[in-house]
């Protein structure tokens, strides 16, 4: 299970930010993961909270938002999500020449901070 190594490096990048906001506390944190990371949504939650238990990142709300996987072909040209994220096929022409353009990257969307 990959989740929990994956929420171990989310925690660690919310603390990065908080450092570098001293004095200031967390209310929510919104993170975008992409499709490609193929997360169960229920298994990071509950890694955080195990993790953040007794932090200074514990009762900060996650909240996770799934981005789909979109991709440019290189054959024909147009641009689309996939028919199966596991298979990087263009869903027009069936190339295997395709660029990913979103969906397999992880970022920090938004921090809330607590007034």
């Amino acid at each position: 299970m990959h989740e929990g190594h994956f929420t171990e490096n989310i925690v660690d990048a919310i603390v990065g930010e908080l450092k570098k906001h001293p004095g200031r506390t967390i209310e929510s944190v919104t993170v975008k993961v992409g499709e490609s990371y193929h997360l169960v949504a229920d298994s990071v939650l509950m890694h955080y909270d195990l993790l953040t238990k007794g932090s200074i990142l514990e009762g900060v709300q996650l909240n996770l938002l799934e981005e789909p996987m979109l991709v440019v072909c290189g054959q024909c040209g147009k641009q689309g999500p996939l028919e199966d994220h596991h298979l990087l096929l263009c869903s027009f022409c069936h190339s295997r020449q395709v660029k990913t353009i979103a969906g397999d990257h992880v970022t920090i969307e938004q921090i809330v901070f607590k007034p």
